[in-house]
């Protein structure tokens, strides 16, 4: 995932709502959210067809989430040169395991490729960013946030650009009444769509695209396009969550209510 708006209030009737914006390669496949692990049957998400895991989990038993974003190494190498032998898709998961408030216990990030990891519910919010040499926590403040591939960057176009409009519209729904995607995330709804509509942002190899834009295209030749193929959107209460998801950001009557009843 490239893309990960926050809004975090521990005080709001709703402390945490988030819009996350994956962008992969358009030949990776994958599945929609459902209970895809076995030996997890609890947890709802997307799962990464290849590797299995996923790029966004949610424990509705807990009312907690987890969310990866690829993160840039410390050398400057591109995010995806080089060999791990674990896949980070497992991280989300793994994080969702630990009924602490420590999602890494336990694990070797050096096994891991770069990352950033968001573990969240309604009383705390930190980012887990390791560069493949060093750690970094950071507690997501009270607001709305924007978080890229370089983690929590205010210097970022999209985080300069977005994070205003979206914390001006940042949604606050009853936890109980709202229960459609319009009821419940309102003008970020008109958000997503406007920026479907925008120029999109490039895979950073050339000029064509737009630094700030949320919604990735790039055709990488060779038949390969890599862009945005989803966007999932969560409103967390101290008990409950809320899940709506697209793989059609740009036509706002495709957003669908995934089911998080417990069971």
């Amino acid at each position: 995932m490239c893309t990960v708006i926050v809004g975090f209030d521990p005080d709001a009737d709703t402390p945490l709502v988030i819009a996350a914006i994956r962008d992969e390669m358009r030949v990776r496949p994958w599945d929609g959210p459902g209970r895809h692990w076995p030996d997890r049957p609890g947890l709802i998400g997307g799962r990464d067809r290849l590797a299995g895991g996923t790029w966004l989990a949610v424990d509705p038993r807990r009312a907690r989430v987890a969310a990866l974003l690829n993160g840039w190494p410390w050398d400057g190498r591109m995010p995806w040169e080089g060999t791990y032998p674990a896949s980070r898709g497992e991280l989300p998961l793994r994080a969702l395991d630990h009924p602490v408030r420590d999602p890494l216990h336990g694990e070797d990030p050096t096994l891991y490729a770069p990352f950033h990891l968001l573990d969240a519910d309604a009383h705390h919010a930190t980012l887990y960013s390791w560069d493949g040499r060093c750690m970094d926590t950071r507690h997501i403040p009270t607001g709305v946030s924007v978080i890229v591939n370089t983690g929590l960057d205010p210097a970022d176009p999209r985080a300069t650009r977005h994070t205003p409009a979206f914390a001006n519209a940042r949604p606050d729904p009853d936890p109980t009444g709202a229960r459609t995607p319009e009821e419940i995330w309102g003008d970020w709804l008109r958000l997503i769509t406007e920026a479907a509509h925008a120029r999109p942002r490039s895979a950073g190899l050339d000029d064509a695209g737009d630094p700030g834009g949320l919604i990735a295209h790039a055709d990488l030749g060779e038949g390969r396009i890599w862009a945005t193929g989803s966007i999932t959107l969560l409103a967390v209460g101290r008990d409950t969550v809320r899940y709506a998801f697209t793989a059609t950001p740009a036509d706002p009557d495709t957003w669908t209510m995934v089911d998080t009843d417990v069971r």
